[in-house]
């Protein structure tokens, strides 16, 4: 998905679903959260409607939140995007059989060598890299550490740049505080992409956390 220049319009953008992280121990288990949801975010271009991460696990509970906050149906929506492969970030993509769903190519060949469950394998095989259907107006940002090959979508609006990050940011507490996800695959690339990020963006909507302004 690479920016063009000329007399396009900007993207525009709606929050579908916030996320959150439950902060709390998880009695019994060695996970740092006891529950978790996505964020999940709608582009709009003239020419594409991009959903990115739609991660609820009740896949009618997602069909309605969606209706309700865009008045689109899953059928409307054409592009799926996933910032990385994390199974919160994709549960509901059943609903969108007939999208294009794409990741970026390096998280792609990451888990493909990974031992996945039937239904993962069936997800990753109908995944196709997001660098072969190039969206004018919107950048795949690289911003790996929290996955191996995480990507965000950037993109100018008349707001100001906005980053959609995905678990390259958490929440904006994480943000603040510099810090990665506990379960990062690599802390420090996880905290050079969170700095990446703050110096391109006005505005980030980060995985499971409402956007704000930088």
């Amino acid at each position: 998905m690479n920016a063009v220049s000329g007399s396009m319009k900007n993207p525009v953008w709606k929050i579908v679903h916030i996320g959150y992280l439950a902060k709390k121990r998880n009695p019994g288990g060695n996970h740092p959260w006891n529950g978790q949801a996505c964020t999940s975010t709608l582009i709009e271009t003239e020419t594409r409607r991009i959903l990115v991460d739609p991660g609820l696990e009740n896949t009618e509970d997602f069909r309605r939140i969606l209706f309700q906050q865009t008045g689109y149906d899953p059928e409307d929506i054409d592009t799926v995007f996933l910032t990385h492969f994390h199974r919160h970030h994709w549960q509901s993509l059943p609903l969108f059989r007939k999208s294009a769903w794409l990741m970026a190519r390096g998280e792609i060949r990451w888990w493909r060598r990974a031992s996945l469950s039937e239904a993962e394998k069936d997800i990753l095989a109908r995944t196709v890299p997001a660098e072969e259907h190039p969206v004018p107006g919107i950048d795949i940002l690289p911003t790996p550490g929290h996955a191996h090959g995480l990507c965000s979508l950037m993109f100018e609006t008349r707001e100001g740049i906005v980053v959609v990050a995905g678990d390259a940011i958490l929440t904006f507490d994480h943000f603040d505080n510099r810090e990665p996800s506990e379960n990062a695959h690599d802390p420090r690339e996880a905290r050079r992409s969170i700095d990446r990020i703050a110096k391109m963006a006005d505005i980030i909507v980060p995985g499971h956390d409402n956007y704000f302004v930088v």
